[in-house]
């Protein structure tokens, strides 16, 4: 081996073989034994390894023992043992930081490119809507420049007049106090406006005369630009105020007003219009916006929002829970069926679901089953647990609300003279009376959020309430269709309540105070139920209504009709819980 002055140990004089890795130094076999319980090489094994052979110098006896040593360790710790090796290594790791930052570079050009697309098709949809508009616009402006052309050659005639009466009033009067007159005249005329490009910009005009109030202050604003009159040395009005050039200045005139008003009074007049926004649709197209876009995280492998499956959480009246997957229009099955939750009491009621995060909850009974107890399901783990309502009592049809916060709103008011409201504390699972509304109804058949505020819609009395923050209740005057006692319900988050019954789907919207029939046909449903409105991964819209025993329907939005599935299905879903989730 080469040694070097630069290779010897300062303090023991000996080479410089030995590096170890816990403290980052380099070392001789003299100090090695103070880092004896540290992992640590010898340079010779360093470079054997890395050449795949042995060649180290075994002459010294001492540094020998010290590579029989960092054998030993050989498992423990590799340090720089195989380079070629790290550097595979190391390049493999390169390679999936790259691939991972080519896919975040695809989804960045795939979210520009819908985007510009949306864009496109907006920029389009402002270019139909302002065309209109612009040539109306550049049809006025034509006329207002033929106006002002007509306007400029009158100022000329009305100058060359009031010339002529200057001269002939003040033939008598001082040349020089005329010509200091006539300077005085010009100089504040001018000091008016400067004389620019864009004083004759139609633009300019047009903010102009909509400032002026008479032609006296329109002239005067613009005696430098528009109406400039040419001036002689002394500072007077250049003009030939003699007869013959007067009459020729009139038939300049009348020629520019044939030319300027041909076929004026034939034009029809400029069509005005409106700017109409219908906010309804105009907020639904932006909400529809927002649901149609997203991200989720990579897991193993970048998963689309084409990729979530869709399902239905569905119970019957034995008692069990189904799981319908309905993420493909044309394979609507059971996923899970018939699972035996094994409940005490029955939890069946329609209006007492609701999901939060990953857990669906079932307060109280259903179906003259009177109890305070609640249902915990976890859609992970697909477990349930079954607690008390406690400081709740025994009640049935309960409908549920979440708040999107810390709290599920229990309203419950089924055959009482009024309702009481409870809250469920979503974080320590315990309950308050929360508020006492006057609303006496049967029940309430849908209670939901939408804009922070939370509405009930009142089964057979046919109201929508507003539950104001201050506990007080408001409610809005829809002439819901009178209908048989069977109905069916569910809100699609936009402000839209959809309800089913014996005279067909209609759409209530709470903000317009509109009501819409999309489809009268006659579905077989038997009782009062919840449906489920759902947006699938295509962007098509669908209404479930489930009931089981040949009761289950599907509404297309896009074909504006009912479709029976699952018509296997034995169990009996009538007044049972139905929800969906992904």
């Amino acid at each position: 081996m080469n040694r070097n002055n630069n290779n010897i140990c300062v303090r023991h004089k000996r080479s410089i073989d030995l590096i170890c890795y816990d403290c980052n130094v380099l070392m001789c076999p003299v100090c090695s034994p103070k880092h004896a319980r540290h992992f640590f090489d010898h340079i010779d094994n360093i470079k054997s390894n890395n050449n795949d052979h042995d060649d180290t110098d075994t002459s010294d006896t001492e540094s020998t023992d010290k590579i029989n040593n960092i054998k030993n360790n050989n498992n423990r710790f590799q340090g720089f043992r195989d380079i070629k090796t790290s550097m595979q290594s190391t390049f493999d790791s390169l390679k999936l930081k790259v691939a991972e930052y080519e896919q975040l570079q695809q989804t960045e050009q795939e979210i520009e490119s819908k985007f510009k697309e949306l864009h496109e098709f907006l920029v389009v949809e402002e270019h139909r809507l302002k065309t209109p508009i612009i040539n109306n616009k550049q049809q006025l402006e034509r006329q207002i420049d033929k106006q002002i052309k007509i306007m400029k050659s009158l100022n000329t005639v009305n100058n060359h007049i009031s010339i002529n009466n200057n001269i002939n009033n003040s033939s008598n009067n001082d040349d020089r106090s005329s010509s200091q007159s006539s300077c005085s005249s010009k100089s504040t005329s001018t000091i008016t406006t400067a004389d620019t490009i864009d004083r004759y910009q139609i633009s300019a005009i047009i903010t102009s005369i909509s400032q002026c109030s008479d032609h006296n202050e329109f002239i005067s604003s613009n005696n430098n630009t528009l109406f400039h009159f040419d001036y002689d040395q002394l500072g007077n009005k250049v003009n030939n105020n003699d007869d013959h050039s007067f009459l020729n200045l009139l038939l300049e005139h009348n020629k520019s007003i044939k030319i300027n008003n041909h076929h004026d009074n034939q034009q029809q007049a400029i069509q005005q219009y409106k700017f109409i926004v219908n906010n309804e649709p105009f907020n639904q197209i932006k909400n529809n916006i927002q649901s149609s876009f997203g991200l989720v995280p990579k897991q193993d492998k970048l998963i689309s929002i084409q990729d979530k499956q869709s399902y239905i959480f569905s119970t019957d009246k034995n008692n069990k829970i189904s799981i319908i997957n309905i993420t493909d229009r044309n394979n609507i099955h059971f996923e899970q069926q018939d699972i035996d939750i094994a409940m005490y009491n029955s939890f069946t009621a329609y209006n007492s679901i609701v999901k939060v995060g990953d857990f669906i909850y079932i307060f109280g009974g259903g179906e003259n089953k009177k109890h305070n107890k609640y249902l915990k399901y976890s859609i992970n783990t697909k477990t349930v647990i079954i607690n008390e309502m406690k400081g709740v009592n025994q009640c049935d049809f309960i409908s549920a609300c979440y708040d999107g916060q810390d709290h599920i709103y229990l309203f419950d008011g089924f055959n009482k003279p009024k309702t009481d409201i409870y809250r469920y504390n979503i974080n320590n699972s315990t309950f308050e009376r929360y508020s006492t509304i006057d609303i006496k109804t049967d029940y309430h058949h849908l209670t939901f959020l939408f804009k922070g505020f939370i509405y009930t819609f009142t089964g057979n009395t046919r109201k929508i309430f507003l539950f104001m923050k201050n506990k007080t209740t408001v409610e809005f005057q829809i002439d819901i269709p009178r209908y048989s006692l069977s109905k069916a319900a569910c809100t699609d988050g936009n402000g839209n309540i959809y309800l089913l019954s014996t005279l067909g789907l209609h759409r209530i919207n709470i903000e317009a105070n509109e009501i819409k029939l999309f489809d009268n046909s006659k579905i077989d449903f038997n009782t009062n139920h919840n449906l489920i409105y759902h947006q699938s991964n295509d962007g098509q819209t669908y209404i479930y209504s489930i009931e089981g025993k040949n009761r289950n329907f599907m509404f297309s939005f896009e074909n504006n009709k009912w479709e029976s599935i699952l018509q296997n299905d034995q169990s009996d879903r009538t007044y049972c819980a139905n929800i969906f989730y992904q």
